[in-house]
């Protein structure tokens, strides 16, 4: 292993233990503080060195993680021996935590090996390691209570759903994944409490990451794998809740269905709408990657948009995760739809002018692309009505979307990549984005920003010190003030502010 790297490693984790270590106090309050502060700093030191950590071969990767892990179980063992009044099931409780956690560190490793050797390596381990790690973890139904042990089962699951990619990074694993990590947990040799309880996770948890849809192929097995009644119960109330929360919309209409997938519109029509006096259209494309998301998570700024005198529209599209499709599906779907929108203008009562295309971080990508291409029958977009908006709001957008597919592509990356797309007479934009994003680094919307500010384009941009990728969360007033500010300014001049 890289000696450099591991002896400034020890030194930190004596340090993080010694100050954790000095007369442990009896009150089992303390002893709970005191171990989740010691796995925070570890956590955080993991985070900080993440490059480093996972980038080592597998030898020196589990030196790194054993330390760690020695350092919490060193606090666990001298409040054991320092007092007799700690009952033995919150130190094991404690113990437990500290296993998943640690364990969690392993199943990262051959994942995150492969993302920073650049997609180019893999980590030479076995190939039962993933297994290896996990033995003895799926027999104790007691197990279900501890957060710990529930994301490092949540995470085991991803990885099998990766199928035959599960040692490489899994960002873009173009498989169904979602109903194999269904199929990985039925098929795991555990108890059935336990797969009763991971079964009901799966639906409980997914359903705010995934449209109802995607879920009919599980809840059509659910109900016959799962043996706890109460499980079955939560299963139904949350698919039909998936079902019953699309009531908020105005209307769905089908827009596009290809290889029998049936993709929607989610329509909202602004308050006594008269479709005979045509309104602006807002559209929205929600993010996740091109993996996951749903046009639900759109909801509430369409509500808004509607509200504003806009007609607003929310759009499936094909998400990787649950269609093995890649980016260039979903760019596929986005230029569909809004040639739909102008297609059927008369029928929504919207000015087929006045299409504002809005979207964050992969679907700010689709509404940006969008304006872009020219060449739509690549695509398989065949109508006569086009495809590119009248004005364009992003957050957090992907710009260069060259190599990030890194499986299984064999079309040019480049002719979906905003970046080297860049024309003139492209839609007014508003661009906002973060300083500190680690999804999209803000040196690729620098490169986009500067690129496109040598053109005639309309280009109104704002980036903020500080702020990740969500940049609007935990964002100062200020800043939320000057966005919505020129948000409202943007509408106005392009023409979507109804007065």
């Amino acid at each position: 292993m890289n000696t450099f790297f591991f002896v400034p490693v020890l030194l930190l984790l004596s340090s993080l233990f010694q100050s954790c270590e000095e007369n442990p106090e009896k009150n089992p309050i303390e002893i709970v503080e005191a171990h989740n502060k010691l796995l925070k700093k570890n956590d955080d030191y993991v985070t900080v060195n993440r490059g480093k950590i996972f980038s080592q071969e597998l030898d020196g990767f589990n030196t790194t993680i054993d330390s760690l892990e020695q350092t919490v179980l060193k606090l666990l063992n001298k409040y054991k021996r320092n007092s007799e009044e700690i009952d033995a099931k919150i130190l094991d409780s404690l113990l437990t935590e500290t296993t998943f956690k640690h364990k969690r560190y392993r199943l990262l490793y051959p994942n995150n090996y492969h993302r920073f050797a650049n997609f180019k390596k893999n980590a030479a381990v076995s190939k039962d390691y993933f297994e290896n790690v996990m033995k003895g973890s799926f027999e104790n139904p007691s197990l279900v209570q501890f957060k710990e042990y529930k994301r490092c089962m949540n995470f085991y699951f991803d990885i099998l759903s990766a199928g035959k990619y599960k040692f490489s990074h899994l960002e873009y694993v173009p498989l169904k994944r979602l109903d194999n990590r269904y199929n990985a947990i039925v098929e795991l040799d555990a108890h059935q409490s336990v797969k009763d309880f991971f079964i009901k996770k799966h639906f409980t948890s997914n359903i705010w990451t995934y449209r109802v849809e995607a879920f009919d192929y599980a809840f059509a097995k659910a109900i016959k794998d799962v043996k706890n009644e109460e499980y079955i119960k939560k299963i139904k109330d949350t698919y039909q809740m998936g079902k019953d929360r699309r009531n908020a919309a105005s209307e769905i209409k089908a827009f596009k269905t290809v290889d029998g997938i049936t993709l929607n519109a989610h329509i909202f029509y602004p308050e006594n709408h008269d479709k005979t006096q045509p309104k602006p259209v807002h559209l929205f494309f929600n993010g996740g990657g091109w993996a996951i998301g749903l046009p639900e998570w759109s909801y509430g700024a369409c509500q808004g948009a509607a509200k504003d005198g806009r007609v607003a529209i929310a759009f499936d599209y094909r998400k990787r995760n649950v269609y093995g499709t890649d980016v260039k599906a979903s760019v596929s779907d986005a230029l569909t739809a809004i040639a739909w929108v102008r297609e059927n203008a008369k029928e929504l009562g919207i000015d087929p002018d006045k299409i504002l295309a809005d979207g964050f971080s992969a679907g700010a990508h689709l509404a940006l692309v969008s304006s872009m291409i020219e060449n739509r029958e690549d695509f398989g977009v065949t109508s006569k009505y086009s495809s590119k908006p009248n004005a364009i709001i992003l957050g957090s957008c992907p710009y260069d979307i060259e190599g990030r597919d890194v499986y299984n592509v064999s079309y040019d990356t480049k002719t979906i990549s905003p970046l080297y797309l860049i024309k003139d007479n492209l839609p007014p934009i508003l661009a906002f984005h973060g300083e500190n994003d680690d999804m999209v680094e803000f040196s690729e919307f620098e490169k986009f920003r500067d690129a496109i500010q040598k053109t005639k384009n309309s280009f109104t941009w704002r980036s903020y010190a500080g702020a990740e990728h969500f940049y609007f969360e935990g964002s100062s007033q200020k800043d939320s003030d000057e966005r919505r500010r020129l948000t409202e300014e943007f509408l106005l001049k392009n023409g979507f502010k109804v007065e």
